[in-house]
């Protein structure tokens, strides 16, 4: 088939094929179809489920609850609470809340089994054992428990609001076993509260009576570490240390003013030798600037008798020794001055050493009367915390001993439980109601499992999920019958088919002629009526179309158009006859059609023959359909489909398999010949 195969199509996606897999409701379609396919067994087990919980209804015996009303005082405490001095406020759910608790619990309940001696009676299921076998196997403590279990399926015990009242109900078969119930659990409650603060109260004796002797040996051991301390290091507290501390205050003063003394004499003493004339003491010195006066003087006279006599004069000589001498005085005066200086420097050092020696002494003993009044004070006030831990315990011992006995409640029973008159359950319409709704909610979980379980294909999605291709169309099965409901869905089929010839020829985007294949995954799918279907459709609105019928094992082409088979294309392949003696007319329509014959021979699928009667149709109509049998069934058939522009796989709600769509797929992209495949969905 060249020319066909020269002008076939391009591979296109579908429109809207990527937004039919991302349909959000695919999985409410698929839902509504599966509960529609099993909507009966829906409704045989809603109907079984309703039946037997109202037959288990009528069945259940009546219940009678009593109630009684509990108040918790918040205010009143005890000497033994830890929170005795809290004013704190206290929100009533929470105490409420947590006395709920108390009130269900395993105490007081077993208080209520000793007072109603529930042992004793058909609660018990030793009892019952000990009637049927006369070897019971359950211990008493466990028989016990057992008690205790039932008192608290049956006791409900609910805050009233926002205030301190707690109802107290029970639940029993017996009205007056009830009332008797809810007043035991009340008392009991108040009995066990009574019982454990008495029973707080003798353990803080004991415990503060044993607490005081250790204490009262912790306070004298500390008092006699105080008092040896003292005497060992004999500390007068405040006195030692200001004595000391003033004293070394002073020589302080005293070494300052001696370091002074010494840095002044290490100055003199540094510029002395030959510059002893102009030490300050020196120049400062009356006798040393009188000396130097009378030398100067002298000089004078020296010089005026050196200028008349000659230098062996006597007068002269007289005058230089008195001069020599005047000298000599001041040098003698300087050494003096000096040599004094010296001496007052390591005077001044020998005192600013001594004195350092005493600071360090001063400061050393400081430091130890000041070390040693620390630890006297640390050791007064550790005694002194015992002291006052003593006395609070010493205070709270007496307080408890003197309450003890004096316990009361912290609550009281404001209303009595008295037996009722009228039954409080079972609320029958609830029952039949929930077994109504586990019935369904069975139902729907069994259909869902039927569901999930069934391969058959149901949706759009699970067209697009089986194939990988999502369907170009979906179209409602080919109405028969008359009427009013068959004229509706006839128009709703002939919508569907025109938007499916849309889709497969006019979507191709080709102008020339084109030839169609419709095949499915098996027989029972009908692509055989929609085929014809088609093909009437293409031919109203004006192309020239010719229906090949190649399934040769389901002949109906020639049933459905009101044709003969006596000539079709088996015979006419088989003869290579002309085109125009196999071609028969639809009475209904311009479609012309081929009935497939009266041989079933597989091998003139990929005949010569075959093909170059594709071509000649090909030439000659507008559109070429294609109906071929399942491939899967005739597997030679898909040389005739790789010989089409489109391959229309089509698939059945409700009755086509997804993994015999998943092969049949497989099968046409294996033999692929660039051509497109295409799927069409066929609802219920």
């Amino acid at each position: 088939m060249t020319a066909l195969a020269s002008e076939t199509a391009p591979n296109r996606t579908p429109p809207g094929a990527d937004t039919d897999l991302a349909n959000p409701l695919n999985p409410i379609l698929w839902l509504i179809a599966a509960l529609w396919q099993y909507k009966w067994l829906i409704v045989t087990v809603v109907t079984v489920g309703v039946v037997a919980a109202a037959f288990l209804a009528l069945r259940i015996p009546d219940n009678y609850t009593a109630g009684g009303l509990l108040e918790i005082n918040p205010r009143q405490t005890s000497l033994l609470d830890d929170n005795a001095q809290d004013t704190q406020y206290i929100p009533p759910e929470t105490l409420t809340e947590t006395e709920v608790q108390v009130i269900r619990s395993y105490s007081v309940l077993s208080r209520v089994v000793d007072t109603l001696d529930l042992e004793y009676s058909s609660a018990n299921p030793l009892l019952g054992e000990a009637r049927s076998t006369g070897a019971p196997t359950m211990t008493r403590e466990s028989a016990r428990n057992v008690i205790v279990s039932e008192l608290r399926n049956g006791l409900s015990v609910q805050p009233t609001g926002r205030s301190f009242i707690v109802d107290v109900r029970y639940e029993a078969g017996e009205p007056a076993f009830a009332a008797e119930v809810v007043n035991a659990v009340m008392a009991s409650y108040l009995g066990v509260e009574v019982n454990e603060l008495r029973s707080r109260a003798r353990d803080a004796v004991t415990a503060l009576s044993d607490r005081l002797e250790a204490l009262r040996t912790d306070l004298d051991r500390r008092e006699q570490d105080v008092q040896d301390f003292r005497s060992r290091s004999r500390v007068t507290e405040g006195a030692g240390t200001d004595l000391l501390a003033e004293q070394l205050t002073r020589v302080n003063e005293e070494l300052i003013r001696a370091q002074s003394a010494l840095a002044v004499a290490a100055a003199t003493s540094r510029q002395g030798g030959q510059a002893d004339a102009a030490l300050p003491e020196v120049v400062n010195s009356p006798l040393i600037q009188t000396l130097q006066a009378q030398a100067a003087e002298q000089e004078k006279i020296v010089s005026e008798l050196a200028a008349i006599y000659r230098a062996s004069h006597p007068r002269l000589i007289q005058a230089r020794d008195a001069l020599a001498v005047l000298r000599n005085t001041i040098v003698q005066e300087t050494a003096k001055i000096a040599a004094s200086l010296q001496t007052s420097e390591a005077v001044q050092s020998e005192r600013v050493a001594a004195l350092r020696s005493e600071v360090e002494t001063l400061r050393d003993q400081l430091n130890e009367q000041r070390a040693a009044e620390l630890e006297l004070r640390r050791l007064e006030r550790e005694a002194e915390a015992s002291r006052r831990i003593y006395e609070t315990f010493l205070n709270r011992f007496n307080e408890v001993q003197g309450t003890e006995g004096l316990e009361r409640p912290r609550g009281r029973i404001v209303a009595a439980a008295v037996p009722p008159t009228k039954p409080s359950g079972p609320n029958r319409l609830l029952v039949v109601a929930g077994g109504g709704i586990l019935s369904g909610a069975a139902a729907f979980a069994l259909v869902v499992g039927l569901a999930l379980l069934d391969a058959r294909i149901r949706t759009r999605a699970d067209l697009s999920r089986a194939t990988g291709i999502p369907p170009v169309a979906v179209v409602p099965p080919v109405p028969r019958g008359r009427g009013r409901r068959a004229r509706r869905r006839n128009a709703a089929f002939a919508e569907a088919i025109t938007h499916l010839r849309a889709a497969l020829i006019l979507g191709s985007g080709t102008s020339g002629p084109m030839a169609i294949a419709l095949t499915a995954a098996d027989g029972a799918a009908g692509h055989n009526a929609l085929s014809m279907a088609l093909g009437q459709a293409c031919a109203i609105a004006g192309d020239t179309t010719v229906l090949v019928d190649a399934d040769f094992t389901r002949p109906s082409a020639h049933v459905e158009l009101s044709g003969s088979n006596e000539f079709g294309l088996s015979d006419l392949l088989q003869a290579r006859g002309d085109v125009d003696a196999a071609l028969q007319l639809d009475p209904a329509s311009p479609l012309q059609f081929i009935a497939p014959g009266r041989l079933t021979d597989a091998t003139l699928f990929r005949s010569v023959a075959m093909a170059d009667l594709l071509n000649a149709l090909y030439v000659r109509f507008d559109v070429v359909l294609v109906n071929l049998p399942p491939l899967l069934d005739q597997p030679e058939a898909q040389a005739l489909a790789g010989e089409a522009d489109v391959t229309a796989l089509v698939a059945r709600a409700g009755v086509s398999e997804r993994a015999s769509l998943t092969e049949l797929v497989s099968m046409l992209h294996f033999a692929g010949r660039g051509h497109r495949v295409a799927t069409v969905l066929i609802r219920r």
